[in-house]
C-alpha cells in the first residue's frame, strides 16, 4: 500500500511539475499560449513589507498576464527557512523568493557589500543607489551563483533598543546586544565596545525580558511587531544598516520564459518595489508612534557620536574588503558619494 502511494505520488508531481514546480498548459491549437502556476516563499510573516512586496508582486503579474501567471504566496517559513528557500530557489525548486539579504551572504559572498555600517545616511540616497547602475552590477554577483535579482525593496533601517541611553561612545561599552549570527554585524558592534551576543530570534523577548541582554537591534516594524518595546526605555537611531528585501528568481526558469512573460515578471517587480517602498515609509511612521504612545524614547545620534562610530567601525570594512576584494566596496562608496 505504502509503495503504491509513493508511485502515484511521484507520478502527480511529474505530470505536474518541470523541475521549477511550473504547471504549463497550451491554450491554443500550437501550444504558443502557456499558463503557469509557480511558489514565492518567504520566512516572514504576513504583517510585514516582506510579505506585502511579495503579494503585491503576485497580484500585479496575474493582472499583467491576464491570470496566465498565478503564484502562489507562502509565508512564515512554509516552505523552508531563509537559508533553504535560497537554496531552492537557486537550484530551481522554487520560482520566486522574497527575503533580506544576510542570509544570501552565504550563496552570493559579494553582498556582504550591504554589510558595511552606517554606507546610506539614509534611504533616499540608499534607493538611488540600488536604482543606478550598481544594481545591474550587484546583479551579475547574483547571476554568477545562478539567482537572478528582479527587485530591492527595504523596511527601512535596523536601529538600537536599550535600557541605557546613548549619549557618548563610552554608552555602548559592555551592553549585550543581540545581534544575527553574522561576522561582519558582531565585528561592528564590538568595534564599538558593545557585548554582541548571537541569539535565536525566538528568544530575544525573553532575553530582554530575563537580563541575559542588554539591548537588540532591528528595525522599527520587527521592534513593535514583537512587542520588544515592552522590555526597553529606549531607541537609539543608529541605521548602522538598512534592511534591504530582495526579491529573487532561477536563472534558467527566467531565461526559459518568453521575452512577453519575462517582460511581465520585470514590470511587475519594479512596480511592486516601488509600492513596498512606500509602504515601508508609512509604517516606520506608524511603528515609532506606537513605540512613544507606550512611553519609550527616541533619539538621533548626534553629529559627534556618529562620526565617532563611523570611525571605530572601519574596521568591518576592511574584513569586509578582504573577503570580497576593493573593487565592490569602492564601486559602492563611489555611488553613495555622486548619489549625494
Amino acid at each position: 500500500i505504502i509503495l503504491t502511494l509513493i508511485l502515484a505520488m511521484l507520478l502527480f508531481t511529474l505530470s505536474g511539475c518541470n523541475g521549477n514546480k511550473i504547471s504549463t498548459s497550451a491554450d491554443d491549437k500550437n501550444g504558443e499560449i502557456q499558463s503557469y502556476s509557480l511558489e514565492l516563499a518567504m520566512d516572514s510573516p504576513e504583517d510585514t513589507v516582506t510579505y506585502l512586496f511579495g503579494k503585491k508582486f503576485a497580484e500585479l503579474v496575474y493582472k499583467k498576464s491576464n491570470g496566465r501567471i498565478n503564484i502562489t504566496v507562502y509565508s512564515n517559513g512554509q516552505l523552508g527557512g531563509d537559508r533553504e528557500i535560497c537554496e531552492s530557489v537557486q537550484n530551481g525548486d522554487i520560482a520566486f523568493v522574497v527575503q533580506n539579504t544576510a542570509p544570501q551572504v552565504n550563496f552570493v559572498p559579494e553582498l556582504a557589500v550591504f554589510d558595511l555600517p552606517n554606507i546610506f545616511p539614509n534611504t533616499e540616497v540608499a534607493r538611488k543607489v540600488l536604482d543606478g547602475p550598481f544594481f545591474d552590477i550587484i546583479a551579475k554577483k547574483y547571476e554568477e551563483n545562478n539567482i537572478k535579482l528582479l527587485a530591492y525593496a527595504d523596511q527601512g533601517f535596523r536601529v538600537m533598543t536599550t535600557n541605557k541611553k546613548i549619549e557618548k561612545i563610552e554608552d555602548f561599552k559592555g551592553q549585550k546586544i543581540r545581534t544575527m549570527e553574522n561576522p561582519y554585524h558582531i565585528e561592528y558592534w564590538q568595534s564599538l565596545g558593545a557585548n554582541p551576543t548571537p541569539m535565536a530570534f525566538a528568544e530575544v523577548y525573553l532575553g530582554l525580558q530575563q537580563g541575559t541582554i542588554d539591548a537588540q537591534e532591528n528595525p522599527y516594524e520587527v521592534i513593535v511587531a514583537n512587542k520588544f518595546y515592552e522590555q526597553q526605555k529606549y531607541v537609539i537611531n543608529t541605521n548602522h544598516l538598512l534592511h534591504l528585501i530582495s526579491l529573487i528568481t532561477n536563472v534558467q526558469f527566467f531565461n526559459g520564459l518568453s521575452e512577453e512573460d519575462q517582460k511581465i515578471i520585470l514590470d511587475a517587480a519594479e512596480e511592486a518595489k516601488v509600492w513596498a517602498r512606500e509602504q515601508a515609509d508609512l509604517r516606520v511612521e506608524n511603528r515609532i508612534n506606537t513605540i512613544l504612545k507606550n512611553g519609550v524614547e527616541v533619539f538621533d545620534l548626534n553629529d559627534e557620536l556618529r562620526k565617532e562610530i563611523v570611525e571605530k567601525s572601519k574596521t568591518v570594512y576592511e574584513k569586509i574588503r578582504n573577503i570580497i576584494g576593493d573593487e565592490l566596496v569602492d564601486i559602492i562608496l563611489k555611488s553613495v558619494e555622486e548619489v549625494q
